[in-house]
């Protein structure tokens, strides 16, 4: 038997609850993972509230779509990885699918990420997902380099404390959003240029006037709602949108029409769509490794809590008070 959370049904954080579940039997093609850390994510949430995918997964289920740990069992057609490895791993949001908030985890082996032995698990289950995204996210749109802007919604978030540090590392003037003074000195401290409280100012203002009227080359975001219609504003011509989440909701509907004014390009973002295949998903993993190896990309672990405490972390990342990386040690 194996310790679980599982969402009862959709709704808020209390309906995570911990069972007891059987360890699953492997399929061919398949590796016994035993995760020591599972990520904690917004994803996570929209799945426990039932917001995604469309339609909702069927309760009861497991949450999390992410984690490291080390390969116990593997099938016998399998020769990507082998008892003992260290790994971490992402898991698509799809129905039927056994995820990471649970003592073990059967995945495709192909899926497996191998860890340097530089990388612990907990960082591991903290940069697997919002590293691989922060990675592809920086080099699959557009150039970024000195001379360039960078806009990062959330930017005291998990992902955006990532973000930061690579956008600066290529050279592109920063600018991110954060809705207090603490989150700013963070952000700031990572290398930021400047950081906007959009409680307390207009962005899109804001932005105009730090880069002239021109705009930044590139926004990321993951808030929507409450962003979108102003990146569209605060974005320079032929400059570049990459929507990825929605923490603040879902946004408003726009004619595509409209980008023609000053030549906008938006770009729908899914890191699964970009570690599509084993060779990918080692390619990126491996440039995050390398890039906390090269100290210039510093992981960001807000808190650690206990498998049981699942409901807790949540509630810390629905209150959108947490600054970086939040885990559950299994």
């Amino acid at each position: 038997m194996m310790k679980t959370i599982q969402v009862i049904q959709h709704g808020n954080a209390d309906v995570l609850q911990l069972t007891d579940a059987e360890i699953p039997q492997l399929q061919p093609g398949q590796a016994l993972v035993k995760i020591h850390y599972a990520g904690v994510n917004f994803i996570d949430v929209a799945m426990r509230r039932g917001w995604y995918p469309n339609p909702p997964i069927p309760t009861p289920f497991i949450p999390g779509v992410e984690g490291a740990g080390e390969v116990v069992a593997i099938a016998r057609d399998v020769s990507e990885v082998q008892v003992g490895d260290r790994v971490s791993f992402m898991q698509e949001e799809e129905p039927g699918l056994d995820r990471a908030y649970a003592e073990y985890i059967p995945l495709a082996a192909w899926k497996l990420i191998p860890l340097p032995d530089f990388i612990s698990f907990e960082t591991a289950a903290a940069m697997t997902a919002q590293g691989l995204t922060t990675q592809y996210m920086m080099h699959e749109f557009t150039t970024i380099q000195p001379g360039k802007t960078v806009l990062i919604h959330a930017a005291a978030g998990g992902m955006g404390l990532n973000l930061v540090q690579w956008a600066k590392h290529l050279g592109a003037f920063v600018i991110g959003t954060t809705s207090n003074e603490t989150k700013a000195q963070r952000v700031l401290s990572l290398g930021a240029d400047a950081v906007i409280d959009y409680t307390q100012e207009d962005f899109v203002q804001r932005v105009k006037e730090l880069t002239d009227g021109r705009g930044a080359d590139l926004i990321i975001d993951g808030v929507g709602k409450t962003t979108f219609a102003g990146d569209l504003e605060a974005v320079a011509t032929r400059g570049h949108i990459v929507t990825y989440g929605i923490t603040g909701g879902m946004p408003d509907n726009i004619n595509p029409f409209e980008l023609l004014y000053r030549s906008r390009t938006v770009h729908g973002a899914d890191l699964f769509d970009y570690i599509a295949n084993r060779q990918e998903r080692i390619m990126r993993a491996n440039a995050v490794w390398e890039a906390i190896a090269g100290n210039w990309l510093k992981p960001q672990v807000s808190q650690v809590f206990m498998l049981e405490d699942a409901n807790t972390a949540h509630r810390l990342i629905e209150d959108r008070n947490n600054m970086g990386k939040i885990l559950l040690k299994i």
